[in-house]
């Protein structure tokens, strides 16, 4: 029922069908103007024109062409029809001519309109396609983001604050510290490379104990003689495919050979890992794996396990912003140095109780200036400017409430980046005496 009515409503789509009908409508419509009193003498202006129906149909239903057409067989067949009748004297030629402007404005009107709903039905299909793509699009993210959220469910809230937990392990079991702290190492390190297949040894003397102290997966193997792990043993640099120059090839059970190298030089441990997921080896994940081997490492060191320096130790201090800056160099991971300066001199106490508030890879030193007045100095490694901007108006806040009205008595110097302010940061250090050749960043990159 539907589809005959649309099919009086709309018409055929198909053009021989709509031509049949227009041929059809128009010999219709002689008929009716045959035998109607059109044509008669007798008829007056007081009769309706019915036969101008059918061109009017055409018209509306297939625009000015077919309603053109329609309406001149309409009127060339009367007119052909009453001449073999022998009555083409009473051709009803005004008729003739209104039914055919009739049919021609008629079909214009169709043909606009027609054009109007098509540009119309374009845009909505458009506009259509256009929603289903946003709304596939928006069903892979929320997909995409539900996957993050369960991969991310279990994880740590951060890379701080997974070094922080690895820091009050090792602050916990000083005896025993990479018994204990062994594997949420080897698990923070499999979250960042994607580790499947991996094992944590600990190094003594440069030489790698057999016992593992942590494993991840099935089938590890420890290969003395693996020609990356001797490589990584020499240099002492992270290994993995990605690291390797084009030149170089390896054949290593291993993709990846990570040292655990403090900051004094000294190689704690290595993990090797035979099996990690491809996509996660990208160059700024392999970059987070050597740095976080790295602090781990000082958490390992008897010497470095805890970060908060004296006076005598500018050296040790140096020497962790001498890291900072070499892994600014080869791993693109900036750091920042705050100092806080009291210019009063009574506010020492103050200061040390600072230390107290330590973020897990932060280091503090304590010293004084030329001047003898007491410095705070703090290096944020792994910390933006932005960050470091944070963690000054948190400290702020901390040393408002102890010193009340004297806050005006702390100077705040900084934050001060390891890339961008090294000029700054060596005038400072040489006002506390510590400055140190070594630490310019040298001119050529390949140092």
């Amino acid at each position: 029922m539907n589809t005959l009515w649309k099919r009086f409503i709309i018409g055929f789509k198909e053009d021989g069908f709509a031509w049949l009908e227009t041929a059809v409508i128009a010999l219709l419509a002689i008929f009716i103007w045959m035998k109607s009193d059109s044509l008669a003498p007798t008829s007056t202006d007081h009769n309706f024109f019915w036969p101008i129906f059918g061109p009017l149909l055409i018209a509306l239903r297939y625009g000015f062409a077919k309603g053109f057409i329609c309406a001149l067989i309409t009127t060339a067949g009367l007119a052909t029809a009453m001449r073999i009748m022998g009555v083409l004297d009473f051709y009803p030629f005004s008729l003739a001519v209104g039914t055919i402007l009739t049919a021609m404005i008629a079909g214009e009107f169709r043909d606009y309109w027609h054009n109007i709903n098509q540009r119309h039905i374009l845009d909505h299909q458009y506009m259509s396609q256009k929603l289903d793509s946003f709304t596939k699009n928006y069903h892979l993210l929320k997909v995409s983001h539900d996957q993050l959220e369960q991969r991310t469910a279990g994880q740590t809230i951060s890379l701080r604050a997974s070094i922080n937990t690895l820091q009050k392990i090792a602050s916990t079991h000083a005896d025993k510290r990479i018994e204990n702290i062994g594997h949420p190492l080897l698990n923070l390190l499999a979250e960042i490379g994607g580790l499947q297949v991996a094992g944590l040894y600990k190094v003594t003397n440069n030489n790698i104990n057999k016992q593992p102290h942590a494993l991840i997966g099935d089938h590890h193997q420890l290969v003395l003689k693996d020609p990356m792990l001797q490589d990584m043993m020499e240099s002492k640099k992270l290994l993995s495919p990605a690291t390797l120059s084009e030149n170089e090839v390896h054949k290593s059970r291993y993709q990846l050979c990570i040292p655990l190298l403090d900051t004094m030089g000294n190689l704690q441990a290595v993990a090797l890992a035979e099996n990690a997921k491809f996509f996660m080896l990208t160059p700024a994940n392999v970059a987070l794996l050597s740095l976080v081997a790295n602090y781990a490492a000082d958490l390992l060191s008897d010497d470095l396990l805890t970060p908060v320096l004296k006076a005598n130790q500018h050296d040790l201090f140096m020497k962790y912003m001498t890291r900072a800056k070499y892994n600014k160099r080869h791993y693109g991971a900036d750091s920042n140095v705050v100092a806080f300066v009291d210019s009063s001199g009574k506010h020492e106490n103050v200061l040390n109780s600072v230390v107290n508030f330590r973020r897990g890879a932060d280091i503090y030193w304590t010293c004084h200036s030329l001047n003898n007045k007491p410095v705070l100095v703090v290096l944020l490694p792994l910390t933006t400017t932005y960050d470091a901007q944070q963690y000054i108006t948190r400290v702020t806040e901390l040393l408002k409430n102890t010193v009340k009205d004297d806050i005006e008595d702390i100077d705040i110097i900084g934050p001060l980046s390891l890339d961008a302010d090294n000029t700054e940061i060596m005038a400072f250090m040489d006002e506390l005496g510590a400055y140190d050749e070594s630490l310019a960043i040298p001119s050529d990159p390949r140092v």
